[in-house]
């Protein structure tokens, strides 16, 4: 059976993506965890840096923990696991991702950033990936998507990057839903 991780932002909580999920792929099994650390109203996955910028080996640490202690708690259907996460979860599902590509059949990753610009995945060969970022997002730099774009493709994975006419927030139209959804189905009957 597939199973969604789903991976809120910043400031969110772990009900934050579930009827995203949902839409996505009904039959699925939903896992939302909730990010570890309290911030605003509430939780993140990691912390940044009183600049804003991201502490790459810091966050690849903190996913390590996560898969070696919560792994089995929040994903315990077998079949395949992929990762769906927005804003900041996107940043934590790439640093599952480096760690433990073998654990996932595939990520959703939408408004990313890279862990750093010059960050290495391991071998993460034809894995699907599905980036999803906004053209007026207002919280990453113009070429953000891109890059990590070519990261996960110098890794070896089959990556379809989206820019669509949106913010950091949810473009209107349910396009996030519709282009995740036929990523999906595509990925399915391959």
């Amino acid at each position: 059976m597939l199973t969604l991780l789903a991976l809120h932002g910043s400031g969110r909580d772990e009900t934050d993506l579930v009827e995203f999920c949902h839409q996505l792929a009904p039959q699925a099994h939903t896992s939302a965890p909730r990010g570890t650390f309290a911030q605003a109203d509430g939780f993140t996955f990691f912390r940044r840096r009183s600049d804003h910028s991201i502490a790459a080996a810091e966050v690849v640490n903190l996913a390590r923990s996560w898969l070696s202690q919560e792994f089995e708690a929040h994903l315990p259907a077998p079949g395949e696991v992929i990762v769906v996460g927005y804003s900041s979860g996107a940043i934590f599902a790439e640093a599952l991702l480096s760690v433990a590509p073998e654990r996932f059949a595939g990520a959703i990753l939408m408004r990313p950033e890279p862990l750093s610009r010059n960050f290495s995945f391991s071998e993460m060969s034809a894995k699907p990936i599905l980036i999803v970022a906004g053209k007026h997002d207002e919280r990453r730099r113009h070429d953000d998507a891109a890059v990590l774009a070519e990261q996960l493709n110098q890794a070896g994975a089959l990556v379809s990057l989206h820019v669509i006419d949106a913010g950091h927030g949810w473009a209107r139209h349910n396009v996030d839903v519709a282009l995740a959804h036929s990523w999906l189905a595509a990925m399915a009957t391959n």
